[in-house]
């Protein structure tokens, strides 16, 4: 019994780990296209006067991408951390797969 609920929970993590990797690198690229956005519009900002209504509409573009930053850090923080619980499941589920393994095809002597 334990053999086939530690495959099943195994098959399961590792889906879950895909899933949560491929997040990952969608983020990781979303974080960088913010933070490239972010330095073009501060490079178009020093174009035109500061106090320019041009300049103050960049300049809120520019706090919406770095908000937009941060979000993105702190869901992949969470994801990083599901990771890590998901690896330390991977290895408890493979430990029950090994010990029902070593338990199926030991021969006890009465």
């Amino acid at each position: 019994m334990g053999l086939l609920v530690g495959i099943i929970l195994r098959k399961q993590l590792n889906i879950e780990k895909s899933s949560l990797t491929w997040q990952l690198t969608l983020i990781s690229t979303a974080i960088a296209q913010a933070q490239r956005s972010a330095m073009a519009l501060t490079q178009i900002g020093t174009d035109y006067e500061s106090d320019s209504l041009m300049t103050k509409k960049i300049q809120q573009r520019e706090y919406k991408f770095k908000l937009m930053e941060e979000k993105l850090k702190l869901q992949k923080e969470e994801i990083e951390t599901r990771l890590a619980e998901i690896k330390d499941q991977l290895t408890f589920a493979q430990s029950m797969i090994d010990n029902s393994i070593s338990e199926l095809f030991s021969f006890k002597v009465a």
